[in-house]
């Protein structure tokens, strides 16, 4: 059973949620309609939290990074805003995934599991503790970067499209291909959430972000990262 934390103030969008999910006869739904009600579940255990970003007291955002104090389980954002700058903010704050409103419930209940399914992979190992390329070394124990004598933390999803980068250097994959190959289900056709975890990448790697040497884009095609830096 999957126990599931819905942070959702819209009390109409929070039953057709529920009982959606409650349909497929795997999840344990607990819901709060604002931050506070949420802040009062932090030390109950969750395997994935539904987070809406235009909450009564405090933004989802900031709530998200009161949060990831106490969990490391995939926090999954659904709004209706659906601008790039709020995107951002919330997978840099420790978001996973986003998701606009409105949102097909099949779709929601495919994304949860996607990244539930991504968690079991990282929990099974299947990186390598190290992974070195020239610029930089990824380890996989802590989820950050060595670079230049510094390390760099990543967040969780920020690690994984990185060491999936890192495991097939020289290969070009389109943002939807990332998705599936990363979170394990199709995209249905929404890729910004991986196009925002490629740019916070690039902050953090890359000397340049602006022109990138190693996580680069090949025009018309996707992405692809190469080793070498070159």
């Amino acid at each position: 059973m999957v126990r599931l934390l819905l942070v959702e103030d819209d009390q109409t969008i929070t039953d057709i949620i529920r009982y959606y999910l409650e349909k497929e006869e795997c999840y344990d739904i607990v819901t709060a309609a604002s931050a506070g009600e949420a802040l009062a579940f932090a030390r109950d255990r969750f395997d994935v939290i539904l987070l809406d970003i235009m909450l009564p007291d405090v933004s989802g955002i900031e709530l998200c990074g009161q949060l990831r104090k106490w969990h490391k389980c995939p926090v999954l954002f659904i709004s209706c805003l659906d601008n790039s700058d709020t995107i951002v903010r919330a997978l840099e704050t420790g978001g996973d995934d986003y998701i606009v409103k409105p949102f097909d419930n099949k779709v929601l209940h495919a994304r949860i599991q996607a990244n539930l399914r991504r968690v079991m992979m990282e929990k099974s190992g299947d990186a390598k503790n190290q992974i070195e390329c020239r610029g930089f070394t990824l380890d996989a124990s802590g989820h950050f970067i060595q670079k230049d004598g510094q390390r760099i933390r990543l967040m969780d999803m920020e690690f994984l499209v990185l060491s999936f980068f890192m495991r097939h250097p020289n290969q070009i994959f389109s943002a939807g291909e990332l998705y599936k190959k990363v979170w394990g289900k199709p995209s249905y056709g929404d890729v910004r959430t991986v196009t925002v975890h490629i740019y916070n990448l690039r902050k953090k790697i890359e000397a340049d972000p602006k022109e990138p040497r190693y996580l680069k884009s090949a025009w018309g095609k996707g992405y692809v990262f190469d080793p070498k830096g070159e």
